[in-house]
């Protein structure tokens, strides 16, 4: 390699997270190269581009954090999977494994600063793709029943429109379990510029979503970026969602009641309501 292609490199070994989060410019900036040292560099290993490079480096990165925490590899043989029992022992106990570490690693003041933030907040936009959408709407679901006013939609197209009309007053939420998801950074940048506060659940480690919100509540890496499908990272970041909620609701006043009417609202027609 030449110099200038050998600092690449070294900068690359020396911390290879930071590559993940960033442009080929934003990465050039950061190691004191340049785009082009960093372009020629990707070609003399063998690779096609810069972007090559991210998802190599991300998919490795997030293989060997899974590996660490598993004690396996981070990817399923589908051709070996073995008896019934056998993978629903690896489900649990890989559950179980991921949960004990998270709890460990919740950072209780964060999760109080992000409920007070978001009891004061006027509106609240969550948004997520995919598995994480789905822990998106469960949290809408719960704001609404504590009389919160948030807009969860499967359009993210819609949500940037909301957000236009946001303001300091107002809060976005994004899941991410990558921090890397081009549409919700592109909303996590949209309200960085507004200067509307930022709440996001990633995993934890360098992420561009993380480092561009006001409160980053993480969890722990649990399955590779590139995978079959979210499996773990959903169930943590359910977790936080319940624990965030728990706490919102003990700071909330008259809570209970605004809870006992949302259930009753829902539950009359079924049950008849509940006795007094």
């Amino acid at each position: 390699m030449t110099k200038k292609e050998r600092l690449v490199a070294e900068a690359l070994l020396r911390d290879p997270e930071s590559v993940v989060s960033r442009s080929i410019t934003e990465y050039s900036q950061h190691i004191g190269s340049s785009t082009a040292s960093v372009s020629r560099f990707c070609k003399k290993i063998g690779i096609s581009g810069f972007s090559e490079l991210k998802l190599t480096m991300a998919k490795d990165l997030a293989n060997e954090r899974y590996s660490d925490n598993n004690g396996s590899s981070g990817r399923v043989n589908f051709d070996n999977l073995g008896p019934v029992s056998e993978i629903i022992e690896g489900v649990v106990k890989n559950s179980l494994s991921c949960i004990t570490k998270l709890g460990s690693s919740m950072d209780s003041v964060k999760i109080e600063e992000a409920a007070s933030l978001i009891a004061s907040s006027d509106n609240v936009l969550l948004c997520g793709v995919g598995a994480s959408g789905l822990v998106a709407k469960d949290l809408h679901h719960k704001l609404t029943r504590v009389g919160i006013l948030s807009h969860c939609d499967d359009d993210l197209d819609l949500a940037k429109v909301q957000l236009t009309s946001f303001g300091e007053k107002d809060l976005v939420i994004a899941f991410s379990y990558s921090g890397m998801k081009k549409r919700i950074l592109t909303i996590v940048k949209q309200a960085h510029q507004k200067g509307v506060k930022v709440i996001s659940v990633t995993r934890s480690g360098s992420n561009t979503v993380a480092l561009l919100s006001d409160i980053n509540l993480s969890v722990v890496p649990s399955e590779a970026l590139v995978r079959e499908g979210a499996t773990i990272s959903r169930l943590q970041m359910l977790i936080v969602v319940d624990a965030l909620f728990q706490v919102l609701i003990s700071k909330r006043s008259g809570v209970f009641d605004t809870l006992m009417n949302t259930w009753d609202s829902v539950a009359e027609e079924e049950t008849g309501g509940r006795d007094d």
